[in-house]
């Protein structure tokens, strides 16, 4: 150690001693005088002597001393106000996970938001296209469109039908029903060098109504009624083949038609002769007819054919009695249930009142009129005679 520093060492001891001799003193001083004492760590003296010998003179204990408060009084506040941040800081987050919702929570929350936000977007866009709606400009089509011109409403599909039909013109659509049973210009040739029996016979009939062809005797050509009855009642049922034109269920012609298909199915027959099984009671009449059609029925054939009966007017026992014992009416009345068994749309009749007294005759034709105007289906009813008072009775008489 150099001299100058043993030298220095021993002022320092020396004011230590004067130090600690003054802090004796000032021990027995009044209560009332402010003490405070000052600790120091090896560190921060080491770091005073450092300091000395770097400025290569010690100038006063008292210097460092001062130094040392200085540094003891700034320091204390800094780690106060740290201590004090540091409290306020840990209280806030505190608070902050206290008040942090849950996860189950945030995603409610977020849908929430979610929701009203596409929500809100929605209501937006709908605004925006009424407004556009509102506020978009007429085009220049529009703007130049005669106004003396006035827009023709708009007409249903009936009413434009109905325009075509009566507007008439070339281009008119012309709308054609086939007849349910028609006669078109049909010819009858006779034996050699006769006249025809039938000579350009046509007429219409229709479902729903009841029709009356009356035939007269020809003075000229000595043809009597009885022939053209049964020759037209031959053409008409398909028995016999017309010379020329033909003879129609609809849009059939029946000489093209199988007879089973044509009186079993299209064709009901009520012919003078043989027009019943008279050995045969009224139901098995009824039942003899529908198997000889070949059809099928949704419902037991003796419960149809009581109910046939029942609908034409039939008033006899319907079994156990055979018809040829029953009155000449009620014998009329089977004919007639046998000829609609088929579920054939037209009936044609020869004479069906052709020996009945006045009550009896209207008892067929109130039948025949209930077949032709009401029930489903509604029949065409075609009735040859040689009465004009029966064929007036009809709703249309055509005369041959």
């Amino acid at each position: 150690m150099s001299e100058k520093n043993i030298k220095d060492q021993e002022n320092l001891d020396a004011k230590s001693e004067e130090l600690d001799a003054k802090n004796e003193t000032e021990d027995t001083a009044p209560a009332d005088s402010i003490q405070f004492s000052v600790m120091f760590d090896d560190d921060d003296e080491a770091d005073a002597a450092e300091d000395t010998e770097a400025a290569g003179a010690a100038d006063s204990i008292y210097s460092s001393l001062a130094a040392a408060e200085a540094s003891v009084a700034t320091d204390a506040p800094k780690d106060e106000t740290a201590a004090d941040e540091q409290d306020s800081s840990e209280t806030a987050a505190d608070a902050e996970a206290e008040s942090e919702p849950s996860e189950a929570e945030a995603d409610a929350l977020a849908s929430a938001d979610t929701s009203a936000a596409a929500t809100a977007r929605n209501a937006e866009r709908v605004n925006e296209t009424l407004n556009l709606a509102k506020s978009e400009p007429k085009d220049d089509l529009s703007a130049h469109e005669d106004k003396s011109r006035k827009a023709e409403p708009a007409m249903t599909l009936a009413s434009r039908i109905d325009r075509v039909l009566v507007g008439g013109g070339a281009d008119d659509v012309l709308l054609k029903t086939y007849p349910t049973f028609a006669l078109n210009k049909v010819t009858l040739a006779g034996a050699k060098g006769k006249v025809n029996v039938l000579d350009g016979v046509e007429f219409a009939c229709y479902a729903g109504h009841s029709y009356a062809v009356l035939i007269s005797d020809d003075a000229d050509s000595e043809l009597t009624a009885d022939v053209k009855r049964r020759a037209l009642m031959g053409v008409m049922t398909g028995l016999v083949q017309p010379t020329s034109g033909a003879v129609m269920n609809k849009s059939a012609n029946i000489a093209e038609l199988e007879p089973v298909e044509l009186r079993g199915h299209r064709l009901g027959i009520v012919p003078q002769l043989h027009a019943l099984q008279p050995y045969l009671d009224a139901e098995h009449n009824v039942l003899y007819a529908m198997e000889a059609s070949n059809r099928n029925f949704l419902k037991p054939k003796p419960v149809i054919a009581r109910e046939l009966l029942a609908k034409v007017g039939f008033s006899e026992a319907t079994t156990g009695v055979a018809v040829g014992k029953l009155p000449e009416v009620q014998q009329r009345l089977v004919a007639i249930a046998r000829a609609i068994s088929t579920e054939a749309e037209v009936l044609i009749l020869d004479e069906p009142t052709r020996g009945l007294n006045d009550d009896d005759t209207v008892t067929v034709f109130a039948a025949l009129a209930k077949l032709a105007h009401s029930g489903d289906p509604k029949h065409c009813v075609i009735v040859l005679t040689a009465s004009r008072e029966i064929a007036e009775a009809a709703d249309t008489l055509f005369e041959i």
